[in-house]
């Protein structure tokens, strides 16, 4: 009898750690295989207690309307890893993002835009965006939630007005090399900005308050464009130093107190077209000396040839200098509105070998073909 009853007190003992054992075990994680894709508060609510803690697919929270409903986005406040695309778009009511506090990694693309949330404090543990990051059109005061992130596999896209700084970058260590725009108005420094490869896709910065571009000191080739834009305060290119090669165009527009073009003095390749347009202080163009032919480039994925050379609008322009090294250009050429531009003579290579394709007018000196042939290409 007592040894039964030792056999019995030895069973429970061993029945005691199992449950014990099975009490202390990691929960097992709830991972949702495929994309959720909700656009009401109703088909939110349909999830029910689900609270995953991973989804292999693509989370899209979204509407083609001008916003949804959304209010509530609890069941996703377990959420640790998104497989694929992160999509926070057209939701108006949606005012905060702690909801989002658990999530640590993004495998696709994260992109917030059109929404109501006037910070980014729920990323507080976002570590890694495997594509792209947009963050464009939302209320957003500050991004500064994002000061975890370590890695950024694609693109940076960023339309934010009220943004006066990148800082909520300083920690990522991956290398930019896919499209970076921004469009900024209360930007006032490039300061933050991750590493940009030596290679890279497309560069616009337009609407903001930075005074100069040394961040981009590595970059040596653009596959796609270079557009700056409306950049009040930029006096300088400084920091394009080191580009020999644009496959796109170049586009210089509306920097009011930009005086010259000169860190471009290595830029030696350029098979879109030259856009230099309404830059007020602008007084030369003889950082594009290397330049020697704008053929066009067949191969540009938003359709356009170009092989186009437009300088217009640039008050202050008295001389095409940087130019007379161009001997080939396949498309057009205009030569306009710039009031002090009195020589042009960096053009008569190009006009001379033209029937027809160029346009010359509203500068302080208009030269005809004829003028050109003449050697009468300046006042």
């Amino acid at each position: 009898m007592k040894s039964k009853n030792l056999l019995n007190l030895l069973l429970c003992f061993a029945l005691l750690n199992c449950s014990t054992d099975n009490n202390n075990s990691k929960p097992t994680e709830n991972i949702f295989n495929g994309d959720i894709v909700v656009k009401s508060q109703a088909e939110v609510d349909q999830l029910g207690n689900n609270k995953y803690t991973e989804i292999t697919g693509d989370l899209r929270i979204e509407t083609a309307l001008s916003s949804t409903d959304i209010v509530n986005l609890s069941v996703f406040s377990n959420l640790k890893i998104i497989g694929g695309d992160f999509i926070l778009e057209s939701n108006s009511d949606v005012k905060e993002t702690e909801v989002f506090s658990k999530v640590e990694e993004v495998g696709g693309s994260l992109i917030i835009s059109n929404n109501g949330i006037k910070n980014l404090d729920g990323f507080a543990n976002l570590k890694s965006i495997g594509a792209d990051l947009w963050i464009r059109h939302n209320a957003l005061e500050n991004i500064d939630g994002l000061m975890s992130l370590k890695s950024i596999g694609g693109d940076l896209f960023i339309i934010q007005p009220l943004i006066n700084n990148l800082s909520a970058f300083q920690n990522v260590t991956s290398t930019l090399r896919g499209f970076i725009f921004l469009e900024m108005q209360n930007l006032e420094s490039l300061n933050g900005l991750p590493n940009v490869g030596s290679n890279t896709k497309s560069i616009r910065i337009s609407q903001t308050k930075i005074q100069n571009l040394t961040q981009f000191s590595n970059v040596q080739s653009i596959s796609g464009s270079l557009e700056i834009i409306n950049n009040d305060n930029l006096s300088s290119l400084d920091g394009f130093q080191s580009i020999h090669s644009i496959e796109s165009k170049l586009s210089l527009r509306g920097n009011d107190a930009l005086k010259n073009i000169d860190a471009l003095n290595n830029l030696s390749e350029l098979k879109g077209e030259i856009d230099i347009f309404g830059n007020i202080s602008l007084e030369n163009i003889s950082g594009l000396t290397k330049l020697t032919s704008i053929i066009g480039n067949p191969n540009l994925t938003d359709g356009n040839f170009f092989g186009n050379i437009k300088i217009e609008y640039n008050d202050k322009l008295t001389s095409l200098t940087g130019l007379e090294n161009i001997s080939s250009l396949s498309n057009g050429l205009s030569i306009t509105g710039n009031i002090a531009l009195t020589d042009l003579c960096a053009l008569t290579a190009l006009i001379s070998n033209r029937e027809k394709g160029f346009s010359i007018g509203g500068n302080a000196y208009n030269p005809t073909k004829q003028d050109f042939l003449d050697g009468d290409c300046k006042l």
